[in-house]
């Protein structure tokens, strides 16, 4: 009897219907801040990275499908390892299953000053200074101490291309769409820097140009978006995600994206920053808001002219825009008993991302609209909120009682201070 070989194995092939694969292009519609190895300093080499791009998409799945974990930060951290990689180890999923590569990286142009209108006439001043109009999110790039100028990049563009199983289409896509939506490239997105915007899809053999939208429709569009993208359920505590609440301004579009960026962030300005007339009828007295005086208070320092206080409670609302918060008395040499330097942070951590995201979406014929949003998530730094300064440090409170809000003329009582900005803004 002949003893024959067992009959090889099919042959496993991968159909390459399995993974998608898509190309998408895109350009900034505002300058890229940053976004290199150093930080504020944009790559001079690669200017968009294909690793940072991976970071974005993953904090955008967080935002997106992290509800569907029923709040448990162990299972959705499993399930954004097994799409987006994990570091080795035993029982992790090791790479990532979405390959990305970046190609076709226009670098665009460097911008290092803007040209404003003065008694004598046109004059130039670097991004970050106060007379520019640019200043109030683009302060970091202010010189300093000697500290050069910051510079930007404008008219950056960039091919990305994507390769991931079918399995994780629906995962994938909803990062893509919402980075696209509310993200961008570099630093200081939330603040409109790097805003995207994708001109084209190739999918397979198939290739699509993406028009931009009508202005009054992009609300709808975005609506459209969050209802199919953002899972419903439980996020973890300490995780940001989307909701579907949000605000379009200047529905009919403004003349382009800059002009509309330039409207969200100047209502920001006014709003966090929004002052009493002084002894002239000026705009420039004393602030609306509780900061200066609890500062006066907990410091125990005070200018004479400041002695008597305006507001009486002892909080520090404006911390739900962002940490840390460097408070400067501009008039410290005209009145030296004010307060020097103090620092408004986390007790654990200095550091909070603000949850307000502000930025320009590109509409037809060159227009645009302003998109508002809040990001859920945690208001407060672990371990709460500091003063720190010359005098050491004190715990301080963020928290409004309805009481409180109402003495403080741009909440009009609202004790959200996100969602009093929003009501501003409409």
């Amino acid at each position: 009897m002949t003893r024959r070989e067992p009959p090889a194995p099919p042959a496993v092939e991968r159909r390459e219907d399995d993974f998608v694969t898509q190309v998408r292009r895109y350009k900034l519609i505002t300058p890229l801040f940053g976004g290199g190895v150093d930080p504020q300093v944009a790559d001079p080499v690669t200017v968009v990275r294909a690793t940072e791009v991976r970071g974005h998409l993953r904090f955008w799945w967080r935002a997106t499908r992290g509800g569907q974990f029923d709040g448990s930060l162990k299972a959705m951290r499993a399930a954004e390892e097994k799409i987006w990689g994990s570091a080795g180890g035993t029982d992790k999923p090791g790479p990532s299953k979405v390959a990305i590569v970046m190609s076709q990286v226009k670098s665009g142009t460097t911008v290092r000053d803007v040209e404003i209108s003065t008694r004598n006439g046109p004059q130039r001043v670097e991004l970050g200074h106060p007379s520019s109009p640019y200043s109030y999110v683009a302060f970091p790039l202010r010189s300093e101490r000697g500290k050069p100028a910051g510079i930007l990049r404008d008219g950056v563009e960039f091919t990305l291309t994507l390769r991931f199983p079918a399995t994780c289409a629906v995962s994938v896509e909803a990062a893509v769409w919402a980075w696209e939506t509310f993200g961008g490239i570099g630093a200081r997105t939330r603040r409109g820097f790097g805003a995207l915007q994708c001109v084209e899809i190739q999918t397979g053999d198939e290739r699509r140009e993406m028009p931009p939208p009508n202005p009054q429709k992009v609300e709808g569009i975005v609506r459209e978006g969050l209802n199919t993208h953002v899972a419903t359920g439980k996020w973890p505590s300490a995780v940001p995600y989307l909701v579907r609440d949000f605000l379009i301004s200047q529905k009919n579009g403004a003349a382009n994206s800059d002009a509309a960026w330039q409207y969200l962030f100047r209502r920001l300005k006014n709003f966090r920053q929004a002052r009493h007339d002084n002894d002239r009828g000026q705009p420039f007295g004393r602030s609306k808001w509780p900061e200066p005086d609890a500062i006066r208070d907990i410091t125990g320092e005070s200018a004479t002219k400041h002695s008597r206080r305006r507001l009486t409670f002892n909080k520090f609302p404006r911390a739900k825009f962002g940490l840390p918060i460097i408070f400067q008395f501009k008039d410290i040499d005209i009145r030296p008993n004010d307060p020097g330097q103090t620092t408004l942070q986390g007790k654990e951590s200095d550091r909070l991302s603000s949850p307000l995201i502000l930025r320009p979406i590109a509409c037809e014929n060159n227009r645009a609209v302003g998109l508002a949003a809040i990001l859920n998530g945690p208001t407060d730094p672990p371990g709460g909120l500091i003063l720190t300064g010359a005098f050491g440090e004190r715990p301080v409170d963020s928290r409004l009682l309805p009481l409180e809000a109402n003495q403080i003329e741009p909440l009009h009582g609202v004790t959200d201070v996100l969602q009093a900005f929003l009501d501003y803004l409409k």
